[in-house]
């Protein structure tokens, strides 16, 4: 489920158009990166490890994105491996075949790990902190916080857990210095530009001048993260069945020994998102999975071998009846490829020393082709340069017309009468506003 037509399923948009751009930045443009994109928060900058991870794999593909998908392969990979260890070494082998079998059937999960996106680790960071927490590793979970910046800050709201434990102060010495090491780029980053990223941070808690509405805020991320858990097995529900099963799993979790571990994780994110004024999101609440999962796996190893056979027989089939029958909507990296592919071949038939490419979409779904423009070494400028316009159509009913059609893509190609050779030799004599142009969530 993490590797099946892992191509044709990839749905590059502009998170990928901006994670090619950034690693374009660094081997291309030689500018070592302290930051990589900016994030919905303003002010705020994800870590660029993620960035620096794909670069080998760019490399193997003579820097076409779709090398990205190796690294997602190789998380995806390491997560399940190291969940079998983790709750073997925790709750014993039964229950671990049980817990990789939800994770590695799971739709939505299997889905999350193909992405090519600076969350795709979160997983994986997950399964080793639970793994930290609940040995008393301080020394991992300084390691891991360090990394926090580079994978989803909201991972951080995890640290109040690591005083649950009694830790001698020689220990939580050697843990800070661990946690300053792994977090100097950050700390460089803050240093060297005025701690821009602190001081946004702590602004976005009041920089909304209306009152959130606590109450309603608070009914949103039950609410969320209870679509989270149905996803998780492959139920589609509304309410209020949506939460049966959310409640099932905390009763299962505040019955288990290891009920304050599990009652922090859980309020630290409800209380966080409940009082912070961002606009929530389903994957914020992606730091909670793993428990979930070791919530579900508890019910199902109380159960007879014949009803648990019975049930993961059902689980599995239901979500791979999703994968298989899953359609992606034609816009993804196979079809943008071939447009551009289409574009350039026709511009060197027309002999055009430059194009201009316009949008006919809904917004947002313009961006995620300047990276492969660049690729083809492409003059693109904008559409009232007085360049040959091409259009570029989503869904193709937007459209009265198309010349060539790739999935749900379409083209449309520029009026020859309408350009003359020196009108266009004079459009392209300025600067490519495919390399000019900012992008959005890109800063150098």
């Amino acid at each position: 489920m993490r590797t099946y037509q892992l191509v044709a399923r990839y749905g590059y948009g502009h998170d990928g158009d901006l994670a090619s751009w950034i690693i374009k930045d660094v081997v291309v443009d030689k500018h070592l990166r302290l930051v990589g994109q900016l994030t919905s928060s303003p002010g705020i900058y994800i870590g660029p490890l993620f960035y620096y991870s794909l670069i080998p794999f760019y490399f193997v593909t003579n820097m076409d994105p779709v090398g990205g998908l190796g690294l997602s392969v190789v998380i995806g990979a390491a997560s399940l491996f190291s969940l079998y260890y983790v709750i073997t070494k925790l709750h014993g082998q039964k229950m671990a075949v049980i817990t990789t079998l939800f994770y590695a059937g799971s739709y939505m999960l299997a889905s999350t790990d193909r992405g090519v996106v600076p969350t795709t680790p979160v997983m994986l960071w997950s399964i080793w902190f639970y793994y930290a927490i609940m040995t008393g590793r301080l020394y991992l979970s300084a390691f891991l916080f360090g990394l926090v910046w580079h994978i989803h800050l909201a991972l951080g709201l995890l640290a109040p857990l690591v005083f649950f434990r009694k830790h001698a102060l020689k220990t939580w010495i050697v843990a800070g210095l661990i946690f300053i090491v792994t977090t100097s780029p950050l700390i460089l980053f803050e240093t060297k530009h005025d701690f821009i990223q602190s001081r946004s941070l702590i602004s976005s808690f009041t920089s909304s001048s209306i009152r959130p509405d606590y109450l309603d805020k608070l009914h949103k991320v039950i609410h969320y993260t209870s679509k989270n858990i149905n996803n998780i097995v492959g139920f589609d529900t509304h309410e209020p069945y949506i939460y049966f099963l959310p409640i099932l799993l905390l009763i299962t979790l505040l019955t288990h020994q290891r009920r304050l571990i599990f009652a922090g994780w859980i309020l630290l994110y409800i209380f966080f998102f409940t009082l912070h004024p961002i606009l929530l999101s389903e994957y914020y609440l992606n730091g909670l999975n793993i428990i979930w999962l070791v919530a579900m796996a508890l019910i199902v190893t109380r159960l007879s071998r014949l009803r648990t056979t019975t049930l993961l027989i059902a689980f599995l089939g239901l979500n791979l009846f999703l994968f298989l029958s899953s359609k992606g909507d034609g816009n993804g990296y196979v079809e943008r490829k071939n447009v551009v592919a289409y574009i350039v071949a026709d511009a060197k038939r027309q002999d055009f020393p430059c194009i201009a490419i316009s949008y006919m979409t809904s917004p947002g779904r313009e961006l995620g082709y300047r990276y492969f423009f660049w690729l083809k070494n492409l003059h693109v400028n904008n559409p009232d340069s007085g360049s040959p316009v091409y259009t570029i159509v989503f869904p193709h009913t937007r459209a009265g017309r198309l010349d060539a059609t790739f999935g749900g893509l379409g083209v449309v190609l520029p009026d020859q009468n309408r350009y003359f050779p020196d009108q266009v030799k004079q459009s392209c004599s300025g600067a490519n506003s495919n390399l000019t142009d900012p992008m959005f969530g890109f800063t150098k």
